[in-house]
């Protein structure tokens, strides 16, 4: 798969993401203080899907119909756990992030969003 990690995702998953084949890029590294917009955008062209902790994403869409390429939002939890949640949620809704749905990921649950 093809990742956008957003400033707050943390970049201590790219190297797990890699060791894993997939393709990941960082929002840090281009700008970070880039814009949501900005984001979408990056990530339409590329075809990838943004990993964030931010809810800002799912409400963007809502809102505003923003396009997007699949969206996975993860409890802002400490590095391993969250680690631990971005595997639980690729190992159960990664076709789902691959068709464009939006997954919501806490310890508790998780809710798919299908396009």
């Amino acid at each position: 798969m093809r990742f956008l990690l957003d400033v707050n995702a943390g970049g201590s998953l790219v190297n797990w993401l890699e060791d894993l084949g997939h393709d990941v890029l960082e929002v840090r590294h281009r700008d970070p203080r880039m814009k949501d917009d900005d984001i979408f955008e990056w990530a339409v062209k590329e075809e990838r899907i943004i990993i964030t902790t931010d809810s800002d994403f799912e409400e963007t869409i809502w809102r505003q119909g923003k396009i997007h390429s699949g969206i996975l939002r993860l409890e802002n939890l400490p590095r391993l756990e969250r680690k631990a949640l971005l595997f639980d949620a690729l190992d159960k809704h990664g076709s789902d992030l691959d068709s464009g749905a939006i997954v919501i990921a806490s310890k508790t649950k998780f809710r798919v969003r299908k396009p």
